[in-house]
């Protein structure tokens, strides 16, 4: 399968999970999840959790 594929599978259960109950909710966006994981490319979701590690490098080195 290709990162067309999984990127698309995941905005289908996103916008499924819109439409569901807070418990089915949680499934479908851990699922969708899953597929931007199994994608190639970094995704918004990938650089969004990897901004705070890269700020607090920097931070590190300053000696605060």
């Amino acid at each position: 399968m290709d990162d067309r594929f999984y990127r698309n599978r995941a905005r289908v259960l996103r916008e499924l999970a819109t439409e569901a109950d807070p418990l089915i909710k949680g499934r479908l966006l851990r699922l969708a999840d899953n597929y931007d994981d199994m994608t190639t490319t970094q995704t918004a979701r990938d650089q969004a959790s990897k901004r705070p590690e890269q700020s607090a490098h920097v931070d590190s080195r300053d000696g605060n």
